[in-house]
């Protein structure tokens, strides 16, 4: 960075809407409960991964989108300013196998 320029880092995150996020683990359950052992099959089992995977599925929307960011000093707007920028996202995470396991 050029000097007296300042920076900042962070992290931003697009993530799927519930419906889709439901339908991801559905893909991903569908495609790993057989491989898995009988007493992990039931319908209770597959509500419990529901839940659990409902954390890991962190697959994020793919799109264009424009940010509008302000800096700010207090309750002071110093700046305004736009970025936009496009995610591209090949693949879902219920392309992932479990570990151990082959999804081939």
């Amino acid at each position: 960075m050029p000097p007296g320029w300042e920076g900042a880092d962070f992290y931003l995150h697009i993530p799927l809407e519930p419906s889709e996020q439901e339908a991801e683990i559905e893909r991903f359950w569908k495609k790993t409960k057989d491989k898995l052992p009988p007493k992990f099959q039931t319908e209770e089992a597959r509500r419990k991964a529901f839940e659990r995977l409902q954390q890991f599925v962190y697959q994020h929307r793919a799109g264009r989108f424009r940010l509008e960011c302000r800096v700010m000093d207090g309750d002071q707007v110093l700046g305004i300013g736009t970025v936009q920028f496009e995610i591209v996202f090949k693949g879902r995470f219920s392309d992932l196998g479990l570990p151990g396991f082959s999804t081939v």
